[in-house]
């Protein structure tokens, strides 16, 4: 068995060493080209059977590669939308800021707490909001909260530990302190049902004109002075009346509030004596 085994090995070598060199001589080119004559019909048709097959297949890696590329597409336009988002924020704290500066100033020694707004007096029988800061971050009854812009807005009603209520400036029941800045006279700042300020006790003898601006006077301890608050939009005068009527419209929008300012630095004189 094994002497055929290696007859049977030898001839197949020596048949494959003939057809190299056969082939290297072209002898063998006939029947080459018979042969592909025949092999090409078969082979066309396999390829034609196919194909459809192979088609399909590369359809769907392309499919597949597709869908890939597309998911990896969807996440990095997802982590540029939101790192846009957070460029715009930036720049609006940044844009915040300047006016903030512009309209009020950096006076030294002020420190803020900046909050957001989540939530509002839900049977609007109070003009009051919720931010989203609290006892945790240094916020005490009455403080005061400014806009972004550094106008204010109101005072702090009620303290939790990660959150507060402020009180609006429109809330009947608010009342701040006031001065008109460029005749000096004094009142108090009040709401009113309108959703409109008063200014309160402003002596009739005060020169009070359209366009002037209402601070804060800081008298009482409560409240610092110097704030922004509003501008007079009427005054109306009656004879033989103590006081005039002074309308003042805040300088902040109180209807569009998403962010504000708290002034942490001032404590209300009522709280640092407790």
């Amino acid at each position: 068995m094994q002497a055929r085994t290696r007859t049977w090995f030898a001839l197949v070598v020596l048949a494959s060493i003939l057809l190299l060199a056969a082939s290297r001589l072209a002898v063998l080119d006939p029947l080459e080209s018979a042969a592909l004559s025949v092999v090409a019909p078969i082979e066309s048709g396999l390829r034609s059977v196919t194909r459809p097959l192979a088609d399909f297949i590369n359809n769907i890696t392309d499919i597949n590669r597709l869908t890939d590329e597309n998911a990896a597409l969807r996440k990095e336009n997802e982590a540029l939308t939101a790192e846009n988002s957070r460029l715009t924020d930036a720049e609006q704290e940044l844009r915040d800021l300047q006016a903030f500066i512009d309209l009020r100033g950096i006076r030294e020694g002020d420190t803020f707490v900046r909050a957001d707004v989540f939530a509002t007096e839900p049977s609007n029988a109070l003009e009051v909001i919720a931010i989203d800061r609290g006892s945790n971050d240094r916020i005490a009854e009455h403080m005061l909260v400014l806009s972004p812009q550094g106008s204010v807005i109101g005072t702090v009603s009620r303290v939790f530990d990660d959150a507060a209520w402020v009180t609006l400036l429109t809330d009947q029941t608010s009342a701040i302190s006031a001065l008109i800045q460029e005749s000096r006279a004094q009142g108090i700042i009040v709401g009113s049902a309108g959703g409109t300020l008063n200014m309160e006790f402003v002596e009739e003898t005060a020169d009070v004109k359209e366009g002037d601006l209402v601070l804060t006077s800081g008298v009482g301890g409560r409240h610092p002075a110097g704030e922004l608050i509003g501008r007079v939009i009427d005054v109306e005068r009656a004879p033989q009346q103590l006081f005039q009527g002074v309308d003042v419209e805040p300088l902040a929008d109180l209807t569009r509030l998403e962010t504000v300012l708290v002034l942490t630095s001032f404590v209300p004189q009522d709280e640092a004596t407790q």
